[in-house]
């Protein structure tokens, strides 16, 4: 089979077009664009690939393709099959419930604006996510008592002899539903929050001033004057709510994190040089797909029902800039550029989103967990949370039986499929630092070799010599691992800047460290006391074929030594040590073999 898609490969034109991969049950499991098929597709059947790749290609039992008239053609056709095939290894968009929306129920004669974390497919309109529950319903609740909105579930008309609600009697709600506001009126102001919620303030206010205008004008001053608490109260919120661009553009920065499977893409959204909002995807199989291809075909889905601006900011580069450029000039009115963070304020943007990005996977961790993770990142300042921290440890005496452990820890918590043991190699005699640089050395190798993602950070048991030890590895490997080592004596801190730290007792940081050290300590003793117990009981008994541990551990038990059991003949053997003749003749004849070569 292999062979075949191999030879079918070679076939693939040179063309830009979608490419298929399907299973053994014909089932599309991938789906992809390239600027030439034959060229992308071969890529996958490379010998050198990662072990997420091979996962899928081993998966692969059918090739297809679609030819196109452009990369941009391409790109789009990957987009709409992907919706429409859902296919296992491709990143699709979660329907994470766990993030609140702020939404107008447009399907209502009298729309509401509500909090709510489940998106109905009815034609309301959502806003969101938001990462904050709390904010967005501080927000359902200053537009509510802003625009002074319908919030209660009454049918309107009401019946007869039913009242108004307390909202209305106490100035909180126009009244809709006493008839003093028409439904026209009303969804004129339902308007008016929808552009509210777009960032569009200026004519937001713009329309309200004009209204206050006309109600002053017919004498209905009460009306005009709620309108112009309105107008202050909206400046005010919009005052306080924005972030500020020094040059008043119009522009998306787009951040993303991942989280074992799942992909996080973060969106700020710049509006004439204000921040008026932020938006969150959830994404699974995030671990199948480059960033930089992932970023692609966000850009495409996003855009396909969002009015591009005239800048977007991406945190990687990505092979497909101008067709995404061409692309989103075809839903906007002015050229749009795709570009990295280049000035300071710009960069500045994408750290605040970084952080964004790092609450949003610290909800997936424990509270403790996470408190210490945020604290460790701070006080070491790392450029990421420690997601996936290792910690190494050696254990010997004199240099015998010197082995190593790894523990692998994952937000906060061991995770054992992961832990490696080691039998040290180079020495014979005690050196611990040697050691370090010995282990660290063979999982760094390792982890290259086999494509395997490294560790946010690397914890090592010892002071300052196992220290510089590890980082002369990761120097040799080019590695930019955050490492520290961690001393017993004074729960020192050591870090490649700089002098020890020292964390308070009852710091979180601190005790995770500690956990995670004690750990590995645990699991290399446990490793060098099996090594030592399994040399110290070995005997001649284990050369003999057929005698296993249990009949060992009878004649060990009831004969005083091996040199009794030598003397002994079949039937004493097998009375005493109570085991079957079998074995005893198997003991007798071994002995008295090696007397006779004697």
């Amino acid at each position: 089979m292999y062979e075949q898609l191999v030879q079918k490969v070679k076939n693939l034109p040179s063309k830009p077009g979608v490419y298929l991969f399907s299973d053994a049950k014909n089932e599309i499991i991938y789906i992809g664009k390239a600027s030439s098929l034959k060229k992308r597709v071969s890529s996958y059947f490379k010998i050198h690939v990662d072990a997420k790749t091979n996962v899928l290609v081993s998966s692969i039992h059918g090739i297809d393709y679609i030819i196109t008239q452009s990369e941009i053609e391409a790109l789009l056709l990957e987009s709409s099959l992907i919706k429409k095939h859902k296919p296992k290894y491709n990143i699709q968009q979660k329907d994470d419930k766990r993030f609140p929306y702020i939404a107008i129920t447009l399907h209502e004669q009298f729309p509401r604006i509500i909090f709510t974390r489940k998106i109905l497919y009815n034609g309301d309109k959502y806003y969101g996510p938001f990462t904050d529950a709390q904010a967005a319903r501080k927000t359902v609740s200053l537009i509510n008592k802003t625009f002074q909105l319908k919030t209660c579930t009454k049918e309107i008309p009401l019946k007869p002899g039913q009242r108004p609600c307390l909202n209305q009697q106490i100035g909180r709600c126009q009244g809709v539903c006493t008839g003093i506001v028409s439904q026209a009126e009303y969804r004129n102001v339902i308007h008016t929050v929808m552009q509210f919620l777009d960032g569009n303030i200026e004519p937001v206010v713009e329309n309200l001033t004009a209204l206050m205008n006309t109600y002053s004008n017919a004498m209905r001053f009460e009306i005009a004057a709620q309108i112009r608490d309105m107008i202050y109260d909206i400046q005010t919120i919009a005052q306080e709510q924005h972030v500020v661009t020094p040059l008043g553009q119009n522009q998306d920065y787009i951040g993303l994190t991942a989280h074992q499977d799942e992909a996080f893409i973060l969106v700020f959204q710049f509006r004439h040089g204000s921040l008026i909002g932020r938006r969150i995807f959830v994404f699974t199989n995030a671990e199948y797909t480059r960033t930089s291809t992932f970023i692609a075909q966000f850009i495409v889905q996003y855009y396909a029902s969002n009015e591009p601006p005239q800048s977007i900011i991406i945190p990687e580069a990505t092979d497909d800039k101008q067709i995404l450029e061409q692309y989103c000039l075809e839903k906007a009115t002015q050229p749009v550029t795709i570009a990295l963070p280049r000035t300071s304020h710009e960069q500045a943007v994408m750290k605040l989103i970084q952080k964004n990005l790092d609450l949003l996977v610290a909800q997936k961790i424990a509270p403790d967990q996470k408190k210490a993770l945020f604290e460790l990142q701070q006080v070491l300042a790392l450029p990421a949370l420690p997601v996936t921290i290792e910690c190494f440890d050696i254990s010997n005496i004199q240099g015998k039986f010197a082995v190593a452990s790894m523990v692998h820890f994952t937000d906060g918590t061991p995770n054992k499929k992961e832990y490696r043991r080691y039998r040290i190699r180079a020495y014979s005699q005690p050196n611990d630092p040697g050691m370090i640089h010995e282990v660290v050395g063979r999982r760094i190798q390792h982890c290259i070799n086999e494509k395997l993602p490294l560790p946010d950070l690397l914890v090592i048991d010892g002071g300052k010599a196992q220290l510089l030890r590890a980082l002369e590895v990761l120097n040799a490997f080019e590695c930019s691992i955050p490492v520290i080592a961690l001393a017993k004596r004074f729960e020192e801190i050591y870090t490649p800047h700089g002098h020890p730290l020292r964390l308070p007792v009852t710091s979180p940081a601190l005790k995770l460290l500690q956990t995670i050290r004690d750990e590995a300590h645990r699991f290399a003793i446990t490793y060098h006391r099996n090594l030592r117990d399994k040399n110290l009981t070995a005997s001649i008994l284990d050369e003999i074929p057929g005698v296993g541990m249990q009949y060992k551990k009878k004649l060990l038990q009831n004969f005083a030594t091996i040199q009794v059991i030598k003397q002994s003949d079949i039937e004493t053997i097998t009375s005493q040590a109570k085991i079957p003749k079998s074995v005893a003749q198997k003991v007798y004849h071994f002995f008295n073999a090696q007397s006779e070569k004697r």
